[in-house]
């Protein structure tokens, strides 16, 4: 195999693994009114089917350097495509509520390894693509989470059960999984972890806990809208595939944007962009208060907007944290 094959092969395995990243959580959303209705859940109970995968994401982001020590990238990820896959299957047992969260939970630690690691794998991989090959990783993620909202209203609509739907997803994280041992007997060994001792020094930063507050912040948003946005306009009186949709537009509309992430990331002062970003997020969020029965397509496409920009703005912002601040532009 030629390396340029290795390559686009390695890159097309990276956004099948990428699409598989949200739809465990997008695809709750539109089936929330069956799901508590099957399994008596309250709406405190069915708001951990997304808030579960999300802290285990934030947790397991600490432990990238212990994940890529003891266990290894390669494995590490195809171990986790394994879980993201059971956990997607034990949706199909019974609808009952132990078994909702606990998929719930082993798609959130799957997932949170595979994203704890997948950055060192593209800087390993493509170290003269990095920036590129992050935006498409990104763009993978927010089209992964569109397809597991607009199609699973679908999908229940052509399964026997509504539980079904959920189950489906699995098909998508087995290919990725075999699609990741077939290419990584071709890959490069990954180079042994440097010392964690700058981790250490970023840890006392008051910058790097301002990033740190405000990233949480927004995906806090990003997370109540996967959670509540199709169930509210189900309460309005929409279709479950309406809200499905509507989601789907929020979400894949940021797809665009993650692929421009690489000319985003020339700019040097960014204070501009994300004020623009918050006050787009801010009108979303207001026309769905407010106004939500009109141009909720408009209140959709503000948040997509703003929410793609602030969040890569923010990450991108990571790379200036140094022990010493020396890199840090005027800028900010």
């Amino acid at each position: 195999m030629t390396p340029a094959l290795r390559q686009n092969l390695t890159l097309a395995v990276l956004v099948l693994t990428g699409i598989n990243m949200r739809p465990l959580l997008t695809s709750i959303g539109p089936l929330l009114p069956d799901i508590r209705a099957a399994s008596g859940m309250s709406y405190t109970l069915a708001a951990l089917l997304t808030a579960l995968p999300v802290i285990a994401m934030g947790v397991l982001a600490l432990a990238a350097g212990w994940v890529d020590r003891y266990i290894g990238q390669k494995r590490s990820i195809a171990l986790s495509m394994l879980i993201i896959a059971a956990g997607a299957l034990l949706r199909e047992i019974a609808p009952n509520s132990g078994l909702l969260l606990t998929s719930a939970l082993a798609g959130g630690i799957g997932i949170g390894i595979i994203q704890a690691a997948i950055p060192a794998v593209i800087k390993h991989l493509f170290p003269r693509r990095t920036p590129l090959v992050m935006g498409l990783w990104s763009a993978a993620l927010m089209g992964g989470g569109g397809l597991g909202a607009a199609f699973t209203p679908w999908l229940a609509s052509h399964s026997a059960a509504w539980h079904d739907a959920l189950a489906w997803w699995a098909l998508p994280a087995l290919l990725a999984l075999f699609s990741w041992l077939a290419i990584c007997r071709q890959l490069p060994r990954a180079p042994h972890q440097a010392s964690a001792s700058p981790r250490v020094a970023i840890i006392g930063q008051r910058r790097a806990w301002t990033l740190g507050l405000y990233f949480g912040l927004i995906n806090a948003g990003y997370a109540s809208l996967i959670a509540w946005l199709p169930p509210y306009y189900i309460q309005l009186g929409d279709s479950a595939q309406y809200s499905g949709s509507l989601l789907a537009l929020l979400t894949v509309g940021q797809t665009a944007g993650a692929l421009l992430l690489p000319a985003l990331a020339r700019q040097e002062d960014r204070r501009q962009l994300l004020l623009l970003a918050l006050a787009l997020q801010l009108i979303g969020f207001c026309g769905f208060i407010w106004l939500p029965e009109h141009f909720s397509a408009l209140w959709a496409h503000c948040l997509r907007r703003g929410g793609w920009a602030a969040r890569f703005l923010c990450a991108w912002c990571w790379r200036w944290i140094t022990p010493d601040n020396r890199q840090w532009p005027a800028g900010w």
